[in-house]
């Protein structure tokens, strides 16, 4: 046991290099996230990237209290409680006169497992008893652990629109996963609305058309915003609402560029204008159909 603190207490740097990678890795986190929450567009980005930057600085915290502590404990603790230990050495008193001393000389024997020298004492007079120190246990692995990835990728294709509907509702932004989709997979698009001063007169239905070049409908998906939860009635002024559209392919033999319109109807009166005059807003990028 004295020989185990006496090991920890000399090779402290070790766990002093973890705990720097540590820091450092929570640090570069931090910052990284820090630029991604400025550059977010959206309050539920903006709220993620905010809660990775306390977890990495609260982790950096924690990996220097940790080496605060075993500084602490090699300098202080650890070395008292060796030299209280009844089994460690105590010096001898001065022998008597006439009694010949034997001057122990230092033989370093190679120990081949640790690879370093262990001192051996030994005496030039045979009868003299030898003194062999004790293995020291292998050094086991300090490399830190890799950090789980918590980064939420983003989407591959996203955008502002600005599209007004009435004085009710506005078509802020839009996100779609993938530049390019098969029949098999459809195409989910994610719409974010914002109400405005008005309230919607009715309960209107948002229409997701995915067009082919010819103008006819390959995918589409008709229905009141986030899965019927959250009707148009019911919006609060300045109130942002994040609306998920899985589009399901009726056409499932196209193959080709494709783009997406969004609008507003009523299955009684039709479809809700525009503040430009069109009946629906075409998104601002194209989507590759392509074969399984």
């Amino acid at each position: 046991m004295t020989i185990l603190l006496q090991w920890l207490v000399e090779h402290a740097w070790i766990f002093y290099v973890v705990c720097a990678i540590g820091v450092i890795i929570y640090v570069v986190r931090a910052l990284a996230a820090r630029r991604e929450r400025r550059l977010a567009l959206f309050t539920l980005e903006r709220e993620t990237a905010t809660a990775r930057i306390v977890q990495s600085w609260a982790m950096a915290v924690v990996f220097v209290a940790i080496g605060g502590l075993i500084y602490a404990s090699a300098t202080f603790v650890l070395p008292e409680l060796s030299a209280d230990r009844p089994d460690t050495p105590r010096p001898t008193s001065t022998p008597s006169a006439g009694v010949q001393l034997i001057t122990p000389q230092v033989v370093t024997t190679p120990t081949p497992t640790l690879g370093f020298l262990v001192p051996t004492l030994t005496s030039a007079d045979t009868a003299a008893p030898t003194v062999v120190a004790a293995t020291v246990p292998e050094e086991e692995s300090s490399e830190p652990p890799t950090p789980v990835p918590t980064d939420t990728p983003e989407p591959a294709i996203s955008g502002e629109v600005r599209a007004r509907f009435g004085n009710f509702a506005e078509l802020v932004s839009y996100s779609v996963p993938a530049t390019q989709v098969t029949a098999a997979q459809g195409l989910p698009l994610t719409l974010r609305w914002q109400a405005l001063q008005e309230t919607s007169p009715m309960n209107y239905v948002v229409f997701t058309h995915l067009l082919a070049q010819d103008g006819h409908l390959i995918a589409q998906h008709d229905g009141i915003p986030v899965n019927g939860t959250r009707p148009l009635t019911e919006w609060t002024p300045g109130e942002v609402i994040v609306d998920l559209h899985q589009m399901a392919f009726q056409d499932t033999a196209y193959v080709g560029a494709a783009t997406i319109a969004v609008g507003l109807y009523d299955p009684a009166s039709g479809r809700v204008p525009t503040q430009t005059g069109s009946d629906s807003v075409v998104l601002p990028t194209t989507i590759g159909v392509v074969t399984q």
